[in-house]
Protein backbone atom coordinates (compact mmCIF):
# COMPACT_ATOMS: atom_id res chain seq x y z
CA UNK A 1 0.00 0.00 0.00
CA UNK A 2 1.29 3.44 -0.88
CA UNK A 3 0.87 6.19 1.68
CA UNK A 4 -0.16 9.62 0.48
CA UNK A 5 0.01 12.87 2.39
CA UNK A 6 -3.14 14.56 3.55
CA UNK A 7 -3.32 18.32 4.04
CA UNK A 8 -5.10 19.74 7.03
CA UNK A 9 -5.14 23.11 8.72
CA UNK A 10 -2.67 23.62 11.58
CA UNK A 11 -5.29 23.25 14.32
CA UNK A 12 -6.57 19.93 12.94
CA UNK A 13 -2.99 18.71 12.48
CA UNK A 14 -2.21 19.48 16.14
CA UNK A 15 -5.42 17.80 17.28
CA UNK A 16 -4.64 14.61 15.33
CA UNK A 17 -1.04 14.61 16.63
CA UNK A 18 -2.20 15.13 20.23
CA UNK A 19 -4.80 12.35 19.94
CA UNK A 20 -2.27 9.95 18.46
CA UNK A 21 0.14 10.70 21.31
CA UNK A 22 -2.50 10.40 24.04
CA UNK A 23 -3.98 7.19 22.63
CA UNK A 24 -0.60 5.62 21.90
CA UNK A 25 -1.27 5.11 18.23
CA UNK A 26 -0.40 6.72 14.91
CA UNK A 27 -1.85 9.77 13.19
CA UNK A 28 -2.67 7.51 10.25
CA UNK A 29 -4.76 5.25 12.51
CA UNK A 30 -6.58 8.22 14.09
CA UNK A 31 -7.56 9.50 10.64
CA UNK A 32 -8.58 6.06 9.38
CA UNK A 33 -10.85 5.47 12.37
CA UNK A 34 -12.31 8.99 12.15
CA UNK A 35 -13.13 8.54 8.47
CA UNK A 36 -14.69 5.12 9.14
CA UNK A 37 -16.81 6.53 11.98
CA UNK A 38 -17.90 9.44 9.78
CA UNK A 39 -18.77 7.25 6.80
CA UNK A 40 -20.58 4.39 8.55
CA UNK A 41 -23.91 6.12 9.22
CA UNK A 42 -23.83 7.81 5.81
CA UNK A 43 -23.41 4.70 3.67
CA UNK A 44 -26.48 3.73 1.62
CA UNK A 45 -28.73 1.22 3.38
CA UNK A 46 -29.00 -0.79 0.16
CA UNK A 47 -25.30 -1.69 0.32
CA UNK A 48 -24.91 -5.35 1.23
CA UNK A 49 -23.24 -5.83 4.59
CA UNK A 50 -22.12 -9.20 5.81
CA UNK A 51 -22.17 -9.82 9.53
CA UNK A 52 -18.66 -10.23 10.93
CA UNK A 53 -19.24 -13.82 12.04
CA UNK A 54 -20.26 -14.82 8.51
CA UNK A 55 -16.86 -13.81 7.16
CA UNK A 56 -14.09 -16.39 6.76
CA UNK A 57 -11.55 -16.31 9.59
CA UNK A 58 -8.83 -14.96 7.30
CA UNK A 59 -11.02 -11.98 6.35
CA UNK A 60 -11.83 -11.33 10.01
CA UNK A 61 -8.12 -11.26 10.76
CA UNK A 62 -7.49 -8.82 7.92
CA UNK A 63 -10.24 -6.51 9.15
CA UNK A 64 -9.15 -6.59 12.79
CA UNK A 65 -5.37 -6.93 12.38
CA UNK A 66 -4.52 -3.47 13.74
CA UNK A 67 -6.90 -3.86 16.66
CA UNK A 68 -5.37 -7.23 17.51
CA UNK A 69 -1.82 -5.85 17.36
CA UNK A 70 -2.77 -2.90 19.61
CA UNK A 71 -4.40 -5.24 22.12
CA UNK A 72 -1.35 -7.51 22.19
CA UNK A 73 0.93 -4.51 22.61
CA UNK A 74 -1.22 -3.28 25.50
CA UNK A 75 -0.56 -6.63 27.21
CA UNK A 76 3.20 -6.40 26.65
CA UNK A 77 3.41 -8.65 23.59
CA UNK A 78 5.50 -7.90 20.51
CA UNK A 79 6.76 -9.54 17.32
CA UNK A 80 3.34 -11.11 16.70
CA UNK A 81 3.49 -13.81 14.01
CA UNK A 82 1.15 -16.43 12.54
CA UNK A 83 2.21 -20.06 12.76
CA UNK A 84 0.78 -23.44 11.84
CA UNK A 85 -1.62 -24.36 9.03
CA UNK A 86 -3.36 -20.97 9.10
CA UNK A 87 -0.05 -19.22 8.43
CA UNK A 88 0.61 -21.64 5.58
CA UNK A 89 -2.61 -20.48 3.91
CA UNK A 90 -4.83 -23.41 4.81
CA UNK A 91 -8.51 -22.68 5.42
CA UNK A 92 -8.78 -23.65 9.08
CA UNK A 93 -10.73 -22.16 11.98
CA UNK A 94 -7.80 -22.22 14.41
CA UNK A 95 -5.48 -19.22 14.41
CA UNK A 96 -2.09 -20.02 15.93
CA UNK A 97 -0.01 -17.06 17.03
CA UNK A 98 3.61 -16.77 18.15
CA UNK A 99 4.47 -13.67 20.18
CA UNK A 100 7.19 -12.31 22.41
CA UNK A 101 5.46 -11.99 25.77
CA UNK A 102 6.07 -9.92 28.87
CA UNK A 103 8.34 -12.00 31.09
CA UNK A 104 6.63 -10.56 34.17
CA UNK A 105 3.31 -12.14 33.12
CA UNK A 106 4.89 -15.58 33.11
CA UNK A 107 2.75 -18.46 31.90
CA UNK A 108 -0.44 -16.40 32.20
CA UNK A 109 0.55 -14.36 29.16
CA UNK A 110 -0.53 -16.97 26.61
CA UNK A 111 -3.94 -17.43 28.24
CA UNK A 112 -4.58 -13.69 28.44
CA UNK A 113 -3.45 -13.08 24.85
CA UNK A 114 -5.45 -16.04 23.51
CA UNK A 115 -8.56 -14.70 25.28
CA UNK A 116 -8.02 -11.24 23.80
CA UNK A 117 -7.54 -12.68 20.30
CA UNK A 118 -10.60 -14.95 20.62
CA UNK A 119 -12.72 -11.96 21.57
CA UNK A 120 -11.45 -9.84 18.67
CA UNK A 121 -11.55 -12.54 15.98
CA UNK A 122 -14.49 -14.62 17.25
CA UNK A 123 -12.69 -17.90 16.55
CA UNK A 124 -10.41 -20.42 18.23
CA UNK A 125 -6.95 -19.04 18.94
CA UNK A 126 -3.83 -20.58 20.44
CA UNK A 127 -0.88 -18.43 21.46
CA UNK A 128 2.68 -19.68 21.88
CA UNK A 129 5.11 -17.57 23.88
CA UNK A 130 8.37 -17.03 22.02
CA UNK A 131 9.81 -15.78 25.32
CA UNK A 132 9.08 -19.08 27.08
CA UNK A 133 10.18 -21.14 24.07
CA UNK A 134 13.51 -19.31 24.00
CA UNK A 135 14.19 -20.62 27.51
CA UNK A 136 12.76 -24.11 27.18
CA UNK A 137 13.47 -25.15 23.58
CA UNK A 138 15.45 -22.69 21.42
CA UNK A 139 15.54 -25.11 18.46
CA UNK A 140 11.74 -25.38 18.49
CA UNK A 141 11.51 -21.58 18.54
CA UNK A 142 13.93 -21.34 15.65
CA UNK A 143 11.77 -23.76 13.64
CA UNK A 144 8.58 -21.87 14.51
CA UNK A 145 10.06 -18.53 13.47
CA UNK A 146 11.30 -20.01 10.18
CA UNK A 147 7.80 -21.26 9.36
CA UNK A 148 5.96 -18.17 10.63
CA UNK A 149 4.68 -15.08 8.87
CA UNK A 150 4.48 -11.64 10.47
CA UNK A 151 0.99 -10.56 11.41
Amino acid sequence: MTDHSLKADAETGRLVSDLAYLLGTTKKRILAEAVAAYAAPRLPASRERRPFLDLPVRQRLILRRDELLRAFEAHGASDVRLIGPFAAGEDVDLVEILAETDIMMGGDAVDVLAGVAREILATRVEVTSATAAAFSDPEFLKRLRAESTPL
